[in-house]
């Protein structure tokens, strides 16, 4: 999570101010219910011109708490947009560094969920930040005081209630925090079948595995829906269940101002109602809050886990290639995907200047292999190879990539038209 908020350090300022708007916000919405309660009380004895003065003063105090609430909102656009914008084109940059074998452990998919729904859940939680995180807490609180500062009785009785409601929003955050993660991974896995089906579609239809794919599809597809039935279900028990706790209260309230306390005065008990409404409004945005912070956090320790890994490919400083007759050279290399079998074991090769040579064999023989080896997209084990009588490992990335392209047999294009894409090596160079 540290290494998410250290890309929130140029929105300081909207990050400090914006809460502060709508804390001030809040502090207008607290002091408003005791105000009206004292008119409503004293409304005996006022005058039209008096009411009409007191009238007045409220929507003042109105237009300013709504100013203070569109300044907080911009400012919370402005920061989570920026702080999204940031991210994405830091992980996008840090992707396109890591090698294919560092890139095969989590699969494109899953990375490509990362750059879209889990940049976009920290970007939400930004904006909730500035938004709500100081403004719910102090309304519950605030209102709390006001009650007690209105009747202590009540507002120990309301005290309790919120006890009940903390724990039943903590246990509801344990179980919906883990669900969550479980829910991400689940929906990775899903993504990845979905994308080698999509690519594999002919060879699928070769071997006639369509029904043993649907399976697999199926039993994942099962398992997405079960945990989000579950998540779901977590989730959306926060509501009611404060809704029905805080109704209570009400009707607790009301019974006790009527039998035990007979010094309540009818502006006093509409403020007490009042303020038990907003409470219950905050909390049911506490509720939403743990459900947004909980994607959060698992979104960011996701994301975390791609931008902290260190690229395993180092580079060199050589950024010309030399006029030599030996264009390519293989000595003794060695190579395979896995520990468990080995691909490509003691070749050599010399590919001299001007040269067209074919290498022909089975399939799953190494023949992409060599030449995802010569573009240095993956590294050898052992061996060496040379690009015009230097290592590989010892020239520049860009020099590499600007003087060994592969074209492969796959048809793979970029958006846009067939003449853009033949552009592209040329806009590169």
């Amino acid at each position: 999570m540290k290494e998410m908020l250290k890309y929130l350090k140029p929105y300081k300022k909207e990050l400090t101010f914006g809460p502060l708007f709508k804390l001030f916000e809040a502090i207008i919405e607290i002091s408003l219910p005791i105000i009206i309660a004292k008119i409503i009380d004293n409304s005996a004895n006022l005058t039209t011109k008096q009411i009409i003065l007191y009238t007045i003063g409220i929507l003042v105090i109105v237009i300013i708490s709504f100013c203070s609430a569109s300044t907080s909102q911009y400012f919370a656009a402005k920061a989570s947009q920026g702080y999204g914008n940031t991210l994405r084109k830091t992980l996008f940059k840090h992707i396109s560094e890591l090698s294919n074998k560092q890139l095969n452990v989590y699969g494109s998919s899953a990375l490509v969920n990362r750059m879209t729904n889990d940049i976009s859940n920290l970007e939400v939680a930004v904006a909730m930040f500035i938004r709500l995180v100081l403004r719910s807490p102090f309304i519950c609180l605030g209102s709390l005081i006001m009650i007690f500062i209105i009747n202590v009785m009540l507002a120990i009785a309301i005290t309790l209630i919120l006890i009940i409601l903390a724990i039943s929003i903590f246990i509801a955050f344990k179980v919906s925090s883990k669900l969550q993660k479980n829910l991400n991974s689940k929906i990775d896995k899903i993504l990845v079948r979905i994308k080698e089906n999509l690519v594999n579609i002919r060879l699928i239809r070769s071997f006639n595995t369509k029904q043993l794919e649907n399976k697999e599809f199926n039993i994942q597809n099962n398992k997405i829906h079960e945990l989000s039935l579950k998540y779901n279900f977590i989730s959306n028990l926060l509501a009611p269940n404060n809704i029905i706790i805080l109704n209570i209260a009400i009707v607790i309230i009301l019974y006790v101002s009527k039998v035990y306390i007979k010094d309540i005065t009818v502006g006093n008990l509409i403020a007490i109602i009042n303020y038990i409404s907003q409470m219950t409004n905050a909390i049911i945005v506490l509720s939403n809050l743990i459900i947004i912070y909980t994607r959060a956090f698992v979104s960011a320790n996701r994301i975390t886990e791609i931008i902290t890994i260190k690229p395993d490919m180092e580079y060199g400083e050589i950024e010309e290639i030399s006029n030599i007759e030996n264009a390519i050279t293989i000595r003794n290399i060695e190579f395979s995907y896995n520990e468990e079998s080995e691909l490509i074991k003691d070749l050599n090769l010399t590919i001299k200047q001007g040269e067209i040579i074919g290498i022909i064999g089975f399939t799953a023989s190494g023949k992409t292999s060599l030449l995802n080896l010569i573009s240095r997209n993956y590294d050898i084990k052992q061996g060496e190879i040379l690009i015009f009588g230097k290592n590989i490992k010892h020239y520049k990335k860009k020099t590499l990539k600007d003087n060994i392209s592969i074209i492969s047999q796959k048809k793979q294009f970029f958006t846009g038209t067939i003449e853009e894409n033949i552009k592209l090596r040329e806009k590169n160079q």
